[in-house]
């Protein structure tokens, strides 16, 4: 199995959900393979974008009533317990 299908599986297994069906354009490699998923509930919740070519990802945290902020530190595999 890819590492990609990993980190989707596990992202799946965390209950998030892939918000858009269509690849995004990645700002590093530019290909057009870049998946959004989101967790959201009543305290706020997640976005992660992860690409499936070169494995960039970033995330961002989400809080009511506040803007969404960039987890800067954050690191896929860690996250979802894959290292």
């Amino acid at each position: 199995m890819s590492n990609h299908e990993d980190i989707r599986r596990a992202l799946a297994k965390k209950g998030f959900k892939l918000d858009d069906p269509l690849p995004h354009e990645c700002p590093k490699c530019k290909e057009r393979a870049v998946e959004v998923w989101v967790l959201r509930g009543k305290g706020g919740g997640r976005d992660i974008d992860v690409c499936g070519a070169c494995g960039l990802s970033m995330s961002w945290r989400l809080r009511p009533l506040q803007d969404r902020e960039e987890d800067a530190t954050f690191e896929i595999k860690k996250f979802l317990g894959l290292t």
